[in-house]
């Protein structure tokens, strides 16, 4: 008799199988622990209301996991979020497998002046909240088709945040395919640049190309070459194919070993009709996520961190998606929303995010009943629920992973972002032959990938 368990809520701890033991994950107080059977079900009789601990080690155990309802993290939207812009939704290449519609895009491009009393309002709310630091992404398209524009913006941002003494931040997304000036621009004005590098030349150029068929590479490793040499983070970010999924963790090496950068950022291909006709299409989940940790361990060496947005082990979080973050999208025409995807492929999902625009004048109009709507939306997620990568992940992109009415079952995306957070947790607490034995065998890779529920609730109730 070791004493009464305090009533907390079980569905927020979640244990997922090893083989023949268990990982328990409590995101509430970053707990994490590897137990056998007989462990879980002591912890399991724990979570009992009013329950007396069948001994000291399980209570300890549970009393760890477990905080008080009053210290449950606050999941809510933040007032103040990144200001994404977008000055152009066209490009200057046509990607084979393009998820943005890009390649067909007129060649609108932003008038800066559209932008600035957007960048008055956030920065405002910025200063309201006490933040030291305002964050503008430049998105597209290809951002830099619209350089002058995002030139302008940077210059205005620079100088309103002087006056207010908050520090802009400028980050850059880019396919590389630019000229040494506009690298120049980039090494000296932008503070975190991401380059998109597809693998080595044969692999990217099967899909970057420019209109004419050429291919990009040699033009985007001239590109991060030159950045390399500039004080601004550095990222590749590499779109990996059932073709390339095999060779990244060579092709960290070779990332690592010739450029010059910090964060290697690795994503699954999106399936989209240009890339099944190009014969290319999506890696298979669980050959993803074992080369995606063997590419970490070969990154590590250099000192470069790997990345993989929806297995980041940050949070809790109520969303890896810039939707729910607070986050506003500015479009060429004025308009703001909260996704960069084109508005008919999130209506088509049940899913209005058009918040409001920046007319003509410069009135900005941001309807909050939208906000409101789309988060309440994104509070209810079937699939999610049961998982625990509920609070990191947390459903990943709204719209095509786990938009309303999606399937409760886990998609290829769900059971690679599964597996690589189980093998970043097991590290977390130095069980590095754990990670490195789940991965490698494949009856306890594909259990964990496949696990119905992991609440601990649930599992007390089969048991």
């Amino acid at each position: 008799m070791s004493g009464a368990t305090p009533e907390v809520d079980r569905n927020q701890i979640y244990v997922v199988p090893l083989e023949d033991r268990w990982l328990v994950f409590a995101p509430g107080t970053w707990s994490v622990a590897i137990i056998n059977h007989t462990a879980l079900g002591g912890l399991a009789e724990c979570s009992e209301p009013g329950h007396v601990a069948p001994s000291l080690d399980a209570l300890d155990l549970w009393q760890e996991l477990t905080i008080p309802a009053e210290d449950t993290p606050d999941r809510s939207r933040p007032e103040v979020g990144k200001l994404v812009i977008m000055p152009t939704r066209a490009c200057n290449i046509r990607c084979v497998h393009c998820d943005f519609g890009s390649p067909d895009a007129p060649l609108t491009v932003l008038d800066p002046r559209l932008a600035y009393p957007l960048i008055d309002r956030v920065l405002a709310q910025t200063k309201r909240a006490g933040e030291p630091v305002m964050r503008v992404h430049f998105f597209g398209g290809e951002p830099l088709v619209a350089r002058r524009s995002v030139e302008a913006i940077v210059a205005y941002t620079r100088r309103v945040c002087a006056k207010a003494h908050i520090t802009p931040w400028f980050e850059l997304t880019t396919n590389g395919v630019c000229g040494p000036d506009a690298v120049a621009f980039l090494g000296n004005e932008i503070d975190s640049v991401t380059v998109s590098l597809d693998g080595d030349e044969e692999l990217h150029d099967g899909l970057r190309r420019h209109r004419d068929g050429r291919g990009t590479y040699a033009e985007v490793a001239e590109t991060i070459r030159r950045l390399g040499r500039y004080p601004c983070e550095l990222c590749i970010r590499m779109c990996v194919t059932d073709r390339s999924v095999g060779e990244m963790p060579r092709l960290a090496e070779k990332f690592c070993s010739e450029f010059d950068i910090g964060l290697l950022a690795f994503e699954t291909l999106a399936e989209t009709p240009g890339a099944s006709e190009a014969g290319v299409h999506a890696p298979d989940p669980f050959e993803f996520a074992l080369n995606f940790m063997q590419a970490g361990t070969v990154a590590a060496e250099h000192g470069v961190r790997v990345v993989h947005g929806p297995s980041e082990l940050e949070g809790p979080r109520s969303t890896s998606c810039p939707l729910g973050t607070g986050a506003l999208m500015l479009w060429p025409d004025g308009a703001i929303t909260g996704c960069y995807l084109e508005p008919e492929r999130w209506l088509s999902r049940g899913l209005d995010l058009s918040f409001g625009r920046v007319d003509d004048g410069g009135e900005v109009h941001v309807d909050s009943r939208r906000i409101a709507a789309a988060d309440k939306k994104l509070a209810r997620k079937r699939r999610c629920e049961r998982c625990f990568c509920y609070y990191t992940c947390a459903g990943g992109c709204h719209v095509e992973q786990t938009p309303p009415g999606c399937s409760r079952e886990y998609d290829e995306r769900c059971q690679a972002i599964r597996l690589i957070t189980a093998s970043r947790l097991l590290l977390s607490v130095g069980a590095t032959e754990e990670a490195a034995a789940l991965l490698v065998n494949e009856m306890a890779a594909r259990g964990l990938a496949h696990n119905a529920d992991d609440r601990l609730s649930t599992w007390a109730k089969v048991e």
